[in-house]
């Protein structure tokens, strides 16, 4: 008895934490941006795009990108890149042809439909990020994004080069 009512307390103060936690408040904001996101890409006309799509559409370079490279960039696997891919291909936003020198290789391409999501994606974080800055104003933005900067840069530094 006396060992469950410790893990009850336990629990309790868990609980109490929780509501302000670093992690459920982060998980919150990108379920927000998520939302944010999805809406205004539908509102501008593409309700047959997976959000998740973004992912690989926002590292295609303009000249191409090898599918490798683009993986690597996109921080997924190539399994899973090649599932997002024969998505995006199907949905007109992109192309791939073989590399000219690796069979094994193909180059992706944005399509002018591609293309347009890409920029109409930009706008739509712009237009969420200017939300978040008439909420919390200014100063707040920028420190936000300097202390989120300095996290993910200092765990992750290859995150820089991208």
């Amino acid at each position: 008895m006396d060992m469950d009512s410790s893990l009850d307390e336990q629990l309790e103060i868990h609980m109490a934490q929780r509501q302000r936690s670093l992690i459920r408040l982060l998980s919150l904001l990108k379920k927000d941006m998520d939302a944010r996101i999805t809406e205004k890409l539908q509102q501008k006309g593409y309700s047959n795009f997976k959000l998740g799509d973004l992912v690989l559409i926002v590292n295609i370079q303009p000249e191409g990108t090898i599918n490798n490279e683009l993986a690597k960039r996109a921080r997924i696997t190539k399994q899973a890149m090649s599932k997002v891919v024969k998505n995006l291909e199907a949905g007109g936003y992109i192309l791939t042809r073989k590399h000219a020198n690796d069979n094994r290789s193909s180059v992706i391409f944005l399509t002018d439909n591609g293309k347009r999501l890409l920029i109409s994606a930009a706008e739509s974080f712009r237009e969420i990020q200017e939300q978040y800055t008439g909420i919390i104003g200014q100063k707040d933005t920028d420190a936000l994004k300097e202390i989120l900067g300095k996290l993910v840069f200092t765990l992750h530094p290859e995150y820089l080069k991208v």
